[in-house]
């Protein structure tokens, strides 16, 4: 009698595997880490690098921009921040996404804040993932949703 193979199951084992860890990727895109990323705003002058800090709330930096200098070759400079202190920092870096919370109930990110270093306002904000994968970011003052501003970002491939 000839003693069982085990080549075909041990193919299968192998081939759950491979399934498995190339799926990986994708669920790690699932949930609160979806936003996680490189994504150009609405206007394309400009990349933000959204992550997760180690207290587990979203924020969001400057990464690129399609005019990081001055027409004399410095650093563009947050020559518009309220604190007089900041407005010689680089823009480049600048965090213009603060202490955003990931609410499963409704898939959204909130609690947060968002700095327009054009205007040098700061706004309460919430971002949410669109079914197209774009990410809708809004602004709004005195805890009204309604009175804002929006935009409409895409991550950077």
């Amino acid at each position: 009698m000839k003693a069982p193979s085990f080549a075909p199951r041990l193919l299968f084992f192998f081939f759950l595997a491979a399934i498995s860890l190339s799926a990986a990727p994708a669920l790690a895109q699932t949930g609160a880490e979806a936003i996680v990323g490189v994504w150009k705003t609405q206007d394309g002058d400009a990349h933000i690098q959204v992550f997760k800090g180690s207290n587990g709330k979203y924020y969001g930096k400057i990464a690129w921009l399609e005019i990081p200098n001055t027409e004399s070759g410095s650093p563009r400079l947050d020559i518009n921040n309220p604190d007089e202190a900041k407005r010689k920092n680089p823009l480049m870096g600048t965090m213009i996404l603060s202490n955003f919370d990931y609410s499963a109930s409704a898939k959204e990110y909130n609690n947060g804040f968002v700095y327009d270093s054009k205007s040098g306002s700061t706004y309460s904000g919430y971002l949410k993932l669109q079914a197209d994968g774009t990410l809708f970011m809004k602004g709004y003052i005195m805890g009204m949703r309604w009175m804002g501003r929006s935009n409409v970002w895409t991550r950077v491939k």
